[in-house]
């Protein structure tokens, strides 16, 4: 059973959608899916090198309520931040809440506009 107490930080799932721009080609964007609310827990965190530069890789556990259309090529928006879904969790299979087991990592990106 959740506790909907917990859930304290309002978030938007996005998906990127197909639209036809001005000039009738195909340009992916974000579109809002829905907003909601969510517990975002930190889960784990790694450094791993890349060119010669230390990345972060920040971990994180979002619990949602039960939502059938959730999958694993969405983003989370929280304020600013934007996680990338890497799993989705649907708990003893019960379609009480989902898990989405998300990562960041341009944190430390100095190119990115994040340092």
């Amino acid at each position: 059973m959740i506790n909907i107490g917990t859930l304290d930080k309002r978030i938007s799932i996005i998906e990127m959608k197909e639209q036809k721009n001005e000039y009738n080609l195909l340009e992916t964007k974000p579109n809002v899916l829905l907003n909601c609310w969510a517990r975002i827990e930190p889960f784990r965190g790694r450094e791993y090198f890349e060119a010669l530069k230390i990345k972060t890789a920040d971990y994180v556990k979002i619990t949602i309520r039960y939502r059938p259309n959730i999958t694993d090529n969405m983003l989370v928006k929280y304020h600013d931040v934007l996680f990338e879904i890497q799993n989705v969790i649907d708990p003893y299979m019960r379609h009480e809440k989902l898990e989405l087991m998300c990562i960041l990592r341009n944190r430390g990106d100095a190119e990115n506009g994040h340092e």
